[in-house]
C-alpha cells in the first residue's frame, strides 16, 4: 500500500508539472493567433512582434511548442499566439496538434493571422496551404482575418510579376484552387508581405494588427454577451 500510494504521489507531481508548462490565455483580452501550415515562419513572427517583452516564453507541448507572447496597442497589452501547424487532410486524420489549433480556434476568442509561405521551402505546396486556407474560412467565417505571406524577401519575382498581372488585369474572383505564388498574390492583393530575416513590412504588420485587435475586441464582447445568456 505504501509502495502504491508513492506511485500516485510522482504520478501527481508529473501532472503538476506538465500543466505548469502549459500557457494560459488571459479571456478577458483580444487574442490574435498565428495559423498556417507547419514551418511557414509563425514563430519568428511571434518573437519578432513581441520583441523586447519578457513575456515571450516556449510552452513544450509533447514534440512541438506553442508559443505566447504578447504586444501593446495603444498602451493595452494584448497576447499573440503560435498555433500548431495544420495539413490539408480530413479531421479524423489529424494528430492531437492539429485539433489543439482547431479547438483554439473555435473556443477562444481569437482573430486569425493566416501565415502563408509560398517559396516552396516549408514542406506544404503552396496548393495545399491554399486549401487549409479555405477550410479554415469556411469554419469559422466570423473571425477577424489578416493574411500574411512570409519570406517576402525570397519572392521579389514573382510579388513583380503579380503586381504586373493586377495592374493591366485588375483584382479578380480566386479560383478555388491555387498552386503558385504568383496566383496567390494576384488573387489575395491584400495579404501582407513581411520578411522575419529582413524585417520587410513588420512595421505595416503592427498597423494591420492594432486594427485586427479593434475588431477582436468587439468580437470578444460578443463572444462575452453569448456566453453569459
Amino acid at each position: 500500500m505504501r509502495f502504491l500510494g508513492a506511485a500516485v504521489v510522482d504520478e501527481l507531481k508529473d501532472i503538476a508539472r506538465n500543466l505548469r508548462r502549459l500557457p494560459v490565455v488571459d479571456l478577458s483580452g483580444a487574442t490574435v493567433a498565428l495559423v498556417g501550415a507547419p514551418n511557414v515562419g509563425k514563430s519568428s513572427l511571434v518573437q519578432l512582434l513581441s520583441s523586447g517583452l519578457p513575456e515571450v516564453c516556449d510552452y513544450p507541448f509533447t514534440t512541438r511548442s506553442i508559443k505566447v507572447g504578447h504586444f501593446f496597442v495603444d498602451g493595452m497589452r494584448h497576447q499573440v499566439t503560435d498555433t500548431p501547424g495544420l495539413l490539408a487532410r480530413p479531421d479524423p486524420e489529424r494528430n492531437a496538434m492539429e485539433r489543439l489549433t482547431l479547438a483554439t480556434l473555435l473556443h477562444l476568442p481569437t482573430s486569425v493571422v493566416f501565415v502563408a509561405d509560398l517559396t516552396g521551402q516549408c514542406g506544404t505546396s503552396v496548393g495545399k496551404q491554399w486549401a487549409i486556407r479555405q477550410e479554415l474560412k469556411a469554419r469559422f467565417p466570423n473571425k477577424p482575418w489578416l493574411d500574411v505571406c512570409s519570406k517576402a524577401d525570397l519572392l521579389e519575382a514573382e510579388f513583380r510579376v503579380a503586381d504586373a498581372h493586377r495592374a493591366g488585369q485588375g483584382t479578380t474572383q480566386p479560383p478555388e484552387a491555387l498552386t503558385t505564388a504568383v496566383e496567390w498574390a494576384v488573387h489575395v492583393p491584400e495579404a501582407l508581405r513581411v520578411s522575419a530575416t529582413t524585417e520587410q513590412g513588420l512595421d505595416g504588420l503592427k498597423v494591420s494588427l492594432s486594427d485586427t485587435v479593434r475588431a477582436a475586441l468587439e468580437s470578444l464582447d460578443a463572444w462575452v454577451d453569448a456566453e453569459e445568456a
